[in-house]
């Protein structure tokens, strides 16, 4: 919102600056209406007439998660919430009152340091540290095996796998595992003899997905 960084479509912010006030300035009906609009909600997926459009809004452009959000998915899925020092417990990366809190994963995934006001201090892009971060770090693996993470919670509970396999893909993704998801995820956890090292496993592989990963 300054000279330096224009509007894509000047008419547009105007004409949704102008609903805004005659609504009395309510954020919720704002929200709504842009989370309602036909833009808001185009497929990621490209077609044969936008699969090279890069800046016409035609189809969404998938874009990693912010750090901050990214670190909550995470704890959310593993049911092991990051403790911040200075701050209450529970408090969520995206509450954090500034940037003056050491983490590593926040800073590897591009949190800004907020010595400017330009947005461009944020980085999205991927690098081989956020992998491998991802994959093998100590933090990250000792969510997924906590003794009060949500595998360790899963692989005790008596409700059948498909059950158990649903809740996690509805943590992860928000939506339940398709029929082939189901099976491969079945025959892994039915083949391994410790059944809580096998949940642990399923739920560090969701979480390295890029449909975790990624807004899409």
């Amino acid at each position: 919102m300054r000279v330096t960084n224009p509007a894509s479509n000047p008419e547009l912010l105007d004409a949704l600056a102008t609903d805004f006030v005659d609504h009395s300035f309510d954020l919720k009906y704002l929200v709504r209406t842009i989370c309602t609009s036909t833009t808001f909600q185009l497929s990621a997926e490209p077609n044969e007439f936008n699969k090279g459009d890069k800046q016409n809004y035609s189809r969404y452009y998938p874009r990693r998660l912010d750090a901050e959000i990214l670190l909550d998915a995470i704890d959310q899925v593993t049911a092991q919430p990051t403790q911040f020092p200075g701050v209450p417990v529970g408090t969520r990366a995206v509450q954090l009152p500034d940037n003056g809190f050491n983490s590593y994963f926040l800073t590897v995934f591009g949190r800004p340091e907020s010595s400017s006001a330009c947005e461009c201090e944020r980085s999205t892009d991927a690098s081989l540290a956020q992998s491998l971060h991802l994959l093998n770090s100590k933090d990250i693996l000792g969510k997924v095996s906590a003794n009060e993470g949500s595998a360790a919670k899963l692989s005790g509970d008596e409700r059948s796998i498909d059950e158990r396999i649903n809740e996690l893909y509805l943590l992860a993704f928000a939506r339940r595992a398709d029929d082939e998801e189901l099976s491969i995820a079945r025959q892994y956890i039915d083949a391994k003899e410790n059944k809580r090292e096998a949940f642990e496993d399923v739920v560090w592989a969701l979480v390295n997905t890029k449909e975790f990963l990624f807004n899409h």
